[in-house]
């Protein structure tokens, strides 16, 4: 039963019916308002449908796991691939990762989406797979399918782009160079143009491994930003198309380990709509 709370901090003074999903951000406010409306919500161990609620006070939501409608893609005894929608974030204590590991216990997190990225996440279920899959991906030998919808006609074929990016933390940012600088790590990504419409190009890409920003960061510097990306992109252009998040989903996981205790090689995990 203990099992089945989840407790947290109020971040915000206000309604709690408001200010709830401040502390939950990876389930979804409609979800949360039927817990509410249940009296599956404790405030400071009270049990509420609505209350004023302020900084630090203790909430906790009373809900089983198997109620937690995950989209599960994959799932043996070694690895799980869950799709993590737009507008949460991958990991840290209030994340989609954490949200995970309520329902499936032993899952640990793999890699990262960006928070305005969905698509395809990686989790182990067990120590061996997460040491030999940590170590496949530093190698570059999980490969990542992404679509990307960027600004402007893109004619790329099989188009190998190889940079430098060298990760700025104050601005929140990374910075792509052609050349090598101090500190800098050599990245490349695979694109090839599936479609042009509208002044848009809708580009597969696809990544060994991966570093952080790299698909947003070297799109935009080699002339084609990422639609709806506010870090990287126009937010004049991105207003102009109606678009307030980056219009980029991973889509596709393959494997090609070099030792392959688990017997990964071969599974394809993609996305329903891919």
């Amino acid at each position: 039963m203990a099992n089945d709370y989840l407790t947290r901090k109020i971040q915000k003074n206000g309604a709690l019916s408001k200010v709830l999903s401040l502390s939950y951000p990876e389930f979804p406010y409609n979800l949360l308002m039927k817990l509410l409306r249940k009296k599956d919500v404790f405030l400071n161990g009270k049990r509420v449908a609505d209350a004023s609620a302020e900084v630090g006070d203790e909430v906790r939501i009373f809900i089983k796991p198997n109620a937690i409608n995950l989209k599960t893609l994959f799932i043996n005894e070694d690895i799980l691939a869950v799709y993590k929608p737009k507008g949460v974030s991958s990991d840290g204590e209030y994340s989609f990762a954490s949200l995970v590991a309520f329902v499936y216990e032993n899952a640990v997190l793999l890699h990262r989406l960006d928070t305005n990225t969905d698509g395809i996440l990686l989790f182990a279920l067990n120590p061996r797979a997460e040491e030999l899959l940590l170590y496949a991906m530093m190698k570059g030998e999980v490969i990542k399918e992404y679509r990307a919808v960027v600004y402007g006609e893109a004619r790329f074929k099989n188009a190998t782009l190889t940079n430098y990016l060298l990760k700025d933390s104050k601005a929140g940012k990374v910075k792509i160079y052609d050349n090598h600088v101090k500190n800098a790590e050599k990245v490349t990504l695979e694109a090839t143009t599936i479609s042009i419409k509208d002044g848009l190009s809708t580009l597969k890409v696809i990544i060994h491994g991966g570093k952080t920003h790299q698909i947003r960061a070297q799109l935009a510097a080699n002339g084609y930003f990422i639609i709806g990306d506010g870090k990287y992109g126009d937010d004049r252009i991105n207003r102009l198309y109606g678009k307030k998040s980056q219009e980029l989903t991973a889509v596709k996981v393959t494997f090609a380990l070099s030792n392959d205790p688990l017997n990964l090689n071969g599974i394809v995990i993609t996305l329903d709509d891919n």
